[in-house]
This record gives C-alpha cells, sequence and structure tokens, in this order.
C-alpha cells in the first residue's frame, strides 16, 4: 500500500485520540491504519480504496473516534456532513448509520430533491444535486455556532465538475474556515483522481493520504480472489460491413475537424475529447464548425450503438449461464437499458424464479425489491444497467458478466468491485468481459490492473463460438488434447473418456486448472457425489499437464 503524508502539519491534540469508539463493526487492519495516518493529518485527506474493500466502515471508523474526543466548550457537538451522488446511497448511509453507529433516527437527516429534513441535525446526509448551493450556508451556520464538523465526501470523484465543485464554496466564502481545528473532512473513492483535482477537490478535503490496492486487499483476504476473462466475439457480416462504414465516415469528417480544431486530437485532450467535442457542437460562434462536431457525435454514437448490439454478445450470455453451475449467484452488466431488458426475458424463459433485472427506469421500490431478492438468493441471476455500477452496496456475488462496457476505467473499476466482496460460497470470483475483437473495443477489461495484477490472478483469453455456443482457449486446449490423448493411450473406455472432455468443457470457464495439484486432490476426497468426483479428477488430469507431470 502507499501512504501519502501531508508536509504541513499543524498541531492538534486530535492526533492522540484513543483507538476506540461506539462503532459496532470490527474494523480491517488496513482501516485501523488509515484511520491513524488520518489523524496524524489533522483529521483531512483523500482515501482510495479498491471497491469492496470497506469504505463506508473506515468512514464510521473516523467517526466513532471523534466523538470521543471530548469538546473544549460545553455545547459543542461534532456535526457530521455526507455528500453522496445519488438519493440510493443517501438511504444506504442512513442505514448504515443506524445499524452500525446506532444512531437513533431523530439525529439523522437527508437533504435531497424529494426530502429536506431540518439541516441542523447532527448527522446530515446531502445528496450533490441538492447541496451545491445550499451546504456553505449550513457549514457557515454550524461554524458560527463553534460546532465541530467532519465532511464525508463519498465517491469524492464526482465533485469535480464546474456544478458539483460548489459544494465546496465554502472553501472561499467561510473567512478561516477552511484553517480551523474544527474542521475535518474525509473523500472516498476507488478512483480518486478527476477533473479539477487538484484544484477543487484536494483544498476542500486534502491530499491523498492512502491508498489501498488490489493487490493490499487480497493478500490481506479483505476481497475476494478473482480471475478475469476476455471473450473475444465476432461482427456477423452485415455488422462488419455496417461498423466498416461508419468507421469510415469517422475518418473523413475527423480529417475536416483536424483542419479547423488540431487542439482537440492533441494526445493531451484524448481523455476529454468528446467533451470538448460537445462544447464545440454547441458554440453559436461558428455553426459550419458545430454542425461537423455535432456530425461526428453522431456518426460515433450510431458506430457505438452497432458495437454495443452486435448479436454474438446475447448469445455469448445465454451459453456462459449455461456452463455456469446453478449454484453461483450471477450480475450481468450493461450500457443500454434495452438489451438489459432482452437478456432478462430471455433468461427468464430458460431460468424461471431465477432472474431479476435493476435499471434506472424502474421504479425505485421494484429496484429495492429485486435487490432484496437477490440477497435472500430467491434470485440468482440480476441482469442491470449503469444503475447499479456505483457504491451501491451489493449482496455477495460469485460471477460478474460484463455484456458491454464504456472505456472509462472508473466504471470498469467499479464493476470488478461489486464481484469482490469476501464471498463465503467461493474461493474465487470470476469476472467475463465480453468484446468484439473487429472493432475498436479494448481487448482487456481493465489494462492497467493487468499489468498491477499480473501472475497474481489468473487472466484468461477466451473466443467464443456463436455457432457451436463453445468458448476456445489455446493454451486450454492444448492441455485438453494431452489429458484425452493420454486417456486413449491407457486405454480407458469411451464413456470414461467423454466424460473427463465434458468435466474440462466445463472447466475452461473457471479456474480450478490453476490451482495446486494437492488442493485439488483433497477436492476429490471431500467430494460427496459421483459427479462431483468425476469433475475434480478430470482438473486434476489437466493440472497435472499443465504442472507437465502427465506421463505420455
Amino acid at each position: 500500500m502507499e501512504l501519502f503524508i501531508s508536509q504541513d502539519k499543524k498541531s492538534t491534540d486530535i492526533a492522540t485520540a484513543d483507538n476506540s469508539g461506539i462503532l459496532e463493526k470490527k474494523m480491517f487492519e488496513w482501516q485501523e491504519e488509515c484511520l491513524d495516518i488520518w489523524f496524524k493529518n489533522d483529521c483531512r485527506g483523500i482515501i482510495n480504496a479498491v471497491t469492496g474493500s470497506g469504505k463506508t466502515v473506515l468512514a464510521l471508523g473516523a467517526i466513532a473516534r471523534l466523538e470521543k474526543i471530548p469538546a473544549n466548550e460545553k455545547g459543542r457537538i461534532l456535526k457530521v456532513k455526507i455528500i453522496v451522488p445519488k438519493v440510493f446511497l443517501a438511504n444506504q448511509w442512513y442505514q448504515v448509520l443506524k445499524e452500525d453507529l446506532r444512531v437513533p433516527e431523530n439525529d439523522i437527516g437527508i437533504f435531497s430533491g424529494a426530502r429536506k429534513d431540518p439541516y441542523h441535525r447532527k448527522f446530515m446526509i446531502y445528496v450533490v444535486n441538492s447541496a451545491r448551493y445550499t451546504l456553505t450556508q449550513h457549514i457557515a451556520e454550524d461554524y458560527q455556532n463553534k460546532n465541530p464538523i467532519l465532511l464525508i465526501a463519498d465517491e469524492c470523484h464526482h465533485y469535480g465538475s464546474e456544478e458539483n465543485a460548489h459544494i465546496f464554496d465554502f472553501v472561499t466564502k467561510i473567512p478561516g474556515f477552511i484553517l480551523s481545528s474544527g474542521y475535518f473532512s474525509l473523500g472516498l473513492s476507488a478512483t480518486p483522481e478527476t477533473i479539477n483535482f487538484d484544484e477543487r477537490i484536494v483544498p476542500a478535503l486534502g491530499p491523498e493520504i492512502f491508498k489501498y490496492g488490489f493487490e493490499d486487499a487480497l493478500n490481506a483476504k479483505v476481497i475476494n480472489n478473482f480471475a478475469i476473462f476476455n471473450i473475444k466475439l465476432n461482427f456477423t457480416q452485415i455488422e462488419y460491413e455496417e461498423y466498416l462504414e461508419l468507421s469510415d465516415q469517422i475518418t473523413r469528417t475527423g480529417a475536416k475537424l483536424r483542419q479547423y480544431c488540431s487542439y482537440l486530437f492533441n494526445p493531451k485532450n484524448s481523455k476529454k475529447f468528446f467533451a470538448l467535442l460537445e462544447q464545440l457542437a454547441k458554440s453559436p460562434v461558428e455553426p459550419d464548425l458545430a454542425d461537423l462536431a455535432k456530425m461526428f457525435l453522431i456518426i460515433s454514437f450510431r458506430r457505438k450503438e452497432v458495437v454495443y448490439q452486435a448479436k454474438s454478445r446475447i448469445s455469448c450470455v445465454l451459453s456462459l449461464i449455461n456452463q455456469i453451475s446453478d449454484s453461483l449467484k450471477v450480475i450481468i452488466f450493461n450500457e443500454r437499458i434495452g438489451i438489459t431488458n432482452i437478456l432478462y426475458e430471455k433468461l427468464l424463459v430458460l431460468y424461471p424464479d431465477q432472474v431479476g433485472r435493476y435499471h434506472s427506469e424502474m421504479d425505485e421500490d421494484d429496484r429495492r425489491n429485486v435487490l432484496i431478492k437477490y440477497q435472500n438468493s430467491k434470485i440468482r441471476i440480476l441482469v442491470a444497467c449503469k444503475a447499479l455500477d456505483e457504491g451501491l452496496n451489493v449482496p455477495e456475488t460469485d460471477v460478474g458478466i460484463i455484456v458491454s462496457s464504456t472505456n472509462s476505467s472508473r466504471q470498469r473499476i467499479q464493476r470488478l468491485g461489486r464481484i469482490l466482496r469476501r464471498s463465503k460460497s467461493i474461493n474465487v470470483s470470476r469476472l467475463f468481459y465480453l468484446y468484439v475483437g473487429s472493432s475498436n473495443e479494448d481487448q482487456e477489461l481493465l489494462a492497467d490492473i493487468n499489468k498491477e495484477m499480473k501472475g497474481i490472478i489468473p487472466m484468461v483469453d477466451l473466443r467464443y463460438d456463436k455457432e457451436a455456443g463453445l468458448f476456445h482457449n489455446k493454451e486450454y486446449q492444448t492441455l485438453t488434447d494431452k489429458v484425452l490423448k493420454y486417456a486413449g493411450r491407457k486405454a480407458w473406455p469411451p464413456l470414461v473418456i467423454d466424460e473427463i472432455a465434458r468435466n474440462l468443457e466445463l472447466g475452461k470457464l473457471g479456474c480450478d486448472w490453476w490451482q495446486s495439484e494437492e488442493s485439488c486432490k483433497l477436492k476429490i476426497r471431500l467430494a460427496t457425489t459421483k459427479s462431483e468426483r468425476n469433475y475434480w479428477k478430470s482438473i486434476w488430469l489437466i493440472i497435472k499437464a499443465r504442472l507437465k507431470r502427465l506421463e505420455l
């Protein structure tokens, strides 16, 4: 893990606070260490921690520690203000404050578009849209009353935009507040770096002081072990021709744009290319240039739709679900609500009473009910759109399938985090990432993480054959051929060889062949059914082939 300590230190008694509180949950070692560093940094700073590792519990621990510090003046009360990007997160925080800190309901308020509780309550949870032009006023009143304030910015990467950054107006509008000893701040995110990070977020919350990455969390067994499967899909001939035609139009339109707006194509602007293009498209100054920008955006959108709606995606998902054990819980991620609904309907026919869907056009009660069903294992397959991506506490999940994905590394990390919470049912979570090979889609789910985790987690490349409904992996197929050749030379009965072949086909979508020979032998001994024992015996053979210990 990486530690970032501010050079500027003010003397404060807070850093010596005892490590106790009213938090009901036991904290991980990394959370205790992180809070020690936060206190040494005058209780200010941003925490960069992988999704699923316990950022919310960390924040509750910060509140608990601060509550134990006696106020210098009678009547002073610590005021806790929590900023969230979405309403469902406000409700989530409301529940954890009640259940894990035992905060009375009357002490908790929510300030959102539909609900505005009295803002003088001790714990106030703000949805950012409603906090932009009110939070500074509320903070000013508490400051004037000499109450210490803890500002928790959940998913803080959301607050760098010009509009959202108004929640931090108190930095310039309340003289002396930001430097006062009664102001504490905690930013939380798995991906804190964002637009205006140094200009707007760091001055309000403090610098990044602690990073807790995938490798740290894996080693400490805070998150599940996991494996990533990158699955290559193919276009149909018609889809491919349409994709090439749109690509050609993009090239021609881009060449015209480059003549007049070369700055758009500067490598420094690559991450905000489309944001700059949208600004240009709205510009009234040069209507011809604006029309050109609009054309580029429209063609790009149409090409993206061709990629998202490739027919092989739905076929691949159905084949995956068919080959995944029916004891596992699965979340399927999509970019489009239309595809979400199609998949839901198809899966519902194949697996009655086992499937639910979750997207932003559903009623809030319906979304809540489907999550409860998923949590209670009344359904085991959840088909979701973007509404599930960020912040929501999702119950234990064994398998994630990314049917389509944007280029956003942040979104991909969030989706990976949805399957990494510790599970009692499995040892290794799996994430399947689908991409069309002859398109501009990334061929790896997380290139940065792949480099960081190389050799630590399994990363498997597969190719999907839509016509056969099968998955191919060159390395695995080579090992399978060796096992079947070995069985043939041993003159094992055809039924036995067929059983081995069937089990190895099932094992292709798992990580069992990566484990040790000793671990596999233990699984064979502990198997409770004949089919389970046969499966592990087949996997044992391919493990021996991988270790080059299979006699041919």
